[in-house]
């Protein structure tokens, strides 16, 4: 997506928010205005989706498979992937996200093993410090997968907010 295109939405929103909607006394009205606002979010971020999102998890995955391998040292754990597993520059969000997916379903599986009898009895301290790292790791990738979904119309109406300030009045 262009900047400019980004600005033109960035724009409209902005003149709805600011001038159409606080100047509007029907809900009804409101309400059509806040669903256009939801509606060109999305398509922002729609047009906006990219391999950047996808690339960010993927080495967060990558990082966090490394730092298993370390914390593991020797002891026997589901099949990691060799990373980095991303090399030069990748710009296919389709065989990107394939990599992400597959990043997930590993990290599953780590998960369910660090947190599983069986490595807790072979090495309590290091099967806690991956249960933990597992799930930071996941937690992170959320918050990426979140940056790029829009909010809720309900929760924009609701709160009036716009995005880093205060609701008007």
């Amino acid at each position: 997506m262009s900047a400019s295109f980004e600005r033109l939405i960035d724009g409209i929103i902005d003149a709805l928010q600011s001038h159409v909607v606080p100047n509007s006394s029907d809900d009804f009205v409101r309400g059509q205005v806040y669903s256009a606002i939801y509606a060109l979010n999305g398509l922002k971020l729609a047009a906006d989706w990219k391999a950047g999102p996808l690339l960010e998890q993927v080495r967060l995955q990558d990082e966090t498979f490394a730092a298993v391998k370390r914390l593991a040292d020797g002891m026997t754990h589901p099949e990691i992937s060799a990373t980095p597993r991303i090399h030069g520059d990748v710009s296919d969000a389709t065989a990107i996200e394939v990599l992400r997916d597959d990043g997930d379903r590993q990290l599953g599986q780590l998960l369910l093993w660090a947190s599983g009898e069986g490595t807790r009895a072979a090495n309590r301290d290091a099967a806690t410090e991956i249960e933990r790292l597992l799930r930071r790791a996941i937690c992170d990738q959320l918050k990426i997968e979140l940056a790029t979904t829009p909010k809720s119309m309900l929760q924009q109406i609701a709160g009036g907010e716009r995005e880093g300030g205060a609701a008007q009045g």
